[in-house]
């Protein structure tokens, strides 16, 4: 399985929502496609995901009206991706230190497939609990990136929260999501680099 591609094992069919549609809107979108979760797009490109969770516990239950409630209000932000280049024990290890169920396979910031976890056991089942043996054993780790171990941990794709421009390679300068010219910026004034995490994630169950 060494040689083996996200591009090979990723849905291509990918079921998406923009961000300024009602939750209402991206309910029914999945109920229609019997998915569990939806990509959210800007117009710049994917910014996030929206899980049948999200709508749960973030709308529902608090008794919010799922047709004035934004989708752009509820997805978890910004989103980790592979790209359809990278192997599968890539993709299987970004899922393992983020513990994360699926990954937006992103090219040239738009939405080119989608890979899970289901995904990955199919093609290597030992793969997967390798890899959480492996986090368990603190072998894998969710450090602050560098350029050498974003393949491992995965890459952020969303809007910089310093200049608002789209950008798939976003970072943690001064509790905020920056994106490369950002961080540069930043890191030249002295700034603080933080510990990547989420701001609100799918996680494994």
């Amino acid at each position: 399985m060494g040689g083996t591609l996200v591009q090979d094992i990723m849905t291509k069919n990918v079921i998406s929502v923009d961000e300024s549609a009602s939750v209402k809107t991206a309910a029914d979108t999945m109920a229609k496609n019997r998915v569990g979760s939806l990509i959210v797009k800007s117009e710049s490109g994917p910014v996030g995901i929206v899980t049948e969770s999200d709508i749960i516990k973030k709308v529902v239950s608090r008794g919010a009206d799922t047709k004035r409630t934004r989708v752009g209000e509820v997805m978890n932000t910004p989103v980790i991706f592979a790209s359809p280049e990278q192997s599968v024990t890539d993709a299987a290890s970004i899922m393992t230190a983020n513990r994360v169920r699926r990954l937006p396979v992103i090219q040239n910031n738009k939405i080119v497939g989608i890979v899970t976890h289901t995904d990955i056991v199919r093609a290597s089942p030992a793969m997967i609990s390798l890899l959480e043996e492996r986090l368990r054993m603190r072998e894998v780790s969710a450090e602050i990136p560098t350029r050498e171990s974003r393949i491992r941990v995965g890459s952020m794709a969303g809007l910089c929260e310093c200049c608002g421009k789209y950008s798939t390679g976003l970072e943690v300068f001064d509790e905020e999501w920056a994106c490369e010219n950002c961080s540069n910026e930043k890191r030249a004034k002295g700034g603080e680099r933080k510990k990547r995490g989420f701001k609100d994630w799918s996680r494994m169950s």
